[in-house]
């Protein structure tokens, strides 16, 4: 019987066909290999579900809704599946950097004490520069 993945990766998607495959390959390339990947496709009319037919990944899980029902329900849908001890959440024209995973959950093992964590972004396509979440209780 296999455990639990340490983390479950939460993607909702709504006609991100375009952008889709490659926020998908970023994780399942990623350097910490222990993590499921929910994609919840919110009733997209592009062709999403033929593109996710093609991933053969067992790490994979894929629920697909009738009709777009908006991100938080998609969202709330996604996180009803997951069984990770923790929770990443991806937007599907988002990309992740190999060691992504490996590094929050070395930070979250490290520091029990916190409940939440993020990283950088680094923007793309038309938009460019990084933005950095803030550090200080007061300003989160």
């Amino acid at each position: 019987m296999k455990n639990n993945p340490r983390v479950s990766v939460l993607i909702p998607t709504y006609n991100d066909a375009e952008y889709l495959p490659d926020a998908i390959n970023s994780i399942l390339v990623q350097t910490f290999d222990d993590f499921e990947l929910i994609i919840v496709d919110d009733g997209s009319t592009d062709n999403t579900r033929e593109l996710l037919s093609t991933y053969n990944d067992q790490r994979l899980k894929i629920l697909s809704l009738e009709k777009n029902c908006g991100r938080p329900t998609a969202r709330n849908i996604a996180l009803d599946a997951a069984i990770g001890e923790y929770l990443c959440w991806m937007d599907s024209d988002d990309i992740s950097l190999p060691k992504r995973l490996e590094k929050q959950v070395q930070f979250m093992d490290a520091h029990p004490e916190i409940s939440v964590c993020s990283g950088k972004i680094l923007y793309f396509h038309e938009a460019d520069g990084i933005w950095a979440p803030p550090l200080l209780h007061k300003d989160i």
